[in-house]
């Protein structure tokens, strides 16, 4: 090869990197920067900002939605009735802070822990145009992480005395808070179940400034004839742990249950 083809050839050669480096330059400069920080799914991330090999973490399981079990009306006078649903929350780590729905023209707000089933019960509906075609609808979840320890917080009833008062029925029931946190409100339901095991009727109320490791009475009435004998009368107790003022402060400072653990 003559040395004039050889100069050519290596000053090509030369030419290409320069344009190589230049063009790289460029890209390094207008290209996107990916991050684990950026909250958007890029590079070789498996989600958002996650993925073993982009960024040493394994990406969050899905956000599976609120399960409605089942729902139920009870009548109790001309155009007016309680209601009860079981809703059960299949995320073991996220639950829902405010739980947002609608039956018909009414609408309202709760909360279900990670891993919870729970009843929903709302009384004293007013809805003139009758339940044909009113039902329950979830309109939107507030999703937000929380681990619970097994056991932390353990609300439980310790003497209940279902019996007849004039014109109706009424339990009375004794319930314990089994933890070392002091409550703002423990939301109490209460679902009545005759010898089938269908429900017969429904009621609610609350505990306010519930102390650590007391107990406290309550009761609630049904002030007309259930549509069948109640046989069993199920207590559920439970509290919002998602929000920090329903954490009593001590000691001059706010309790949070997420510094437990």
């Amino acid at each position: 090869m003559e040395a004039r083809t050889q100069k050519q050839l290596i000053a090509g050669l030369i030419f290409i990197l320069i344009l190589s480096g230049i063009g790289y330059g460029i890209y390094s400069i207008l290209a996107p920067k990916i991050s684990c920080t950026d909250r958007i799914k890029n590079g070789k991330e498996e989600g958002v900002d996650c993925g073993i090999l982009a960024c040493g973490k394994a990406c969050e399981p899905a956000i599976m939605p609120i399960n409605i079990i089942s729902s139920q009306f009870f009548q109790i006078g001309p155009g007016d009735y309680d209601f009860v649903t079981q809703l059960s929350n299949p995320n073991v780590s996220y639950g829902a802070s405010r739980l947002e729905y609608s039956l018909g023209s009414i609408s309202g707000s709760s909360y279900i822990l990670p891993g919870q089933t729970k009843w929903l019960v709302l009384t004293a509906l007013k809805i003139p145009d009758g339940i044909q075609d009113v039902q329950l609808v979830i309109k939107n979840a507030q999703w937000e992480k929380l681990d619970m320890p097994d056991n932390t917080v353990n609300l439980t009833i310790r003497r209940k005395d279902y019996h007849s008062v004039q014109k109706g029925t009424q339990l009375d029931a004794v319930l314990y808070n089994d933890s070392n946190f002091d409550f703002d409100k423990i939301d109490v339901a209460v679902i009545l179940f005759d010898d089938t095991g269908s429900i017969v009727g429904v009621n609610r109320t609350d505990i306010r400034t519930f102390l650590a490791r007391s107990e406290r009475g309550f009761n609630v009435v049904w002030p007309f004839v259930l549509p069948g004998p109640a046989v069993r009368q199920d207590v559920e107790a439970s509290t919002n742990l998602f929000e920090n003022s329903n954490f009593i402060k001590s000691y001059g400072s706010q309790e949070k249950f997420q510094k437990f653990y």
